[in-house]
């Protein structure tokens, strides 16, 4: 059985990040959302442990808006942050046309082959470590297909049904990145 990812807000989350997580929530197979409350980073890394979770994405929140991805993971009684991916651009699902709700999902993948080079591969790198898509030569199967596009300082992230070639989850832009273990900024 493949472990868990646990996914949260900021505390006192907007309508807005909340529909953010449900969508992500529902796209990705593995998840588990949990409302943060006035959980520390202490108490949520007891929780992914409990859950058997290998990691903690929480969104975070500007302005009412989601604005980064943390990605963290829980060692013995605290989370260590790996790293931050700075969005821009965030498109829920109900605010996509012609979008639909993955139905009898199985799988998030990831077909190396259709991510350009620069930032936007380095960006499905950071994407890989926080969301383990399963690696595939091409789409296929009852199967979310993780997609990112983009060019030199920005990267789109979606996420397309294989069966209905329709988007199923939200879009957003990733233009930075703060890796905390490296201690760098990208761009």
């Amino acid at each position: 059985m493949t472990s868990k990812l646990l996914i949260t807000t900021s505390r006192e989350p907007s309508k807005r990040t909340r529909s953010f997580v449900k969508d992500l929530s529902v796209v990705l197979p593995h998840s588990v959302r949990v409302n943060r409350g006035k959980a520390t980073y202490t108490e949520l890394a007891t929780r992914a442990t409990s859950l058997g979770a290998y990691g903690v994405l929480i969104v975070l929140e500007k302005s009412g808006n989601p604005s980064s991805l943390l990605y963290a993971e829980p060692r013995g009684a605290d989370l260590e942050v790996l790293f931050l991916l700075k969005l821009s651009g965030v498109t829920l699902m109900r605010e996509l046309p012609e979008s639909q709700r993955p139905l009898g999902l199985e799988e998030l993948i990831l077909v190396p082959s259709t991510v350009p080079k620069g930032f936007p591969e380095t960006v499905s790198s950071y994407l890989l470590q926080a969301l383990r898509p399963k690696i595939v030569e091409s789409p296929r199967g009852r199967a979310v297909e993780l997609k990112v596009l983009g060019e030199e300082n920005s990267a789109l992230v979606a996420f397309m049904c294989v069966t209905s070639d329709r988007e199923c989850g939200p879009r957003f832009r990733v233009v930075r990145i703060v890796d905390y273990i490296k201690q760098v900024k990208i761009p």
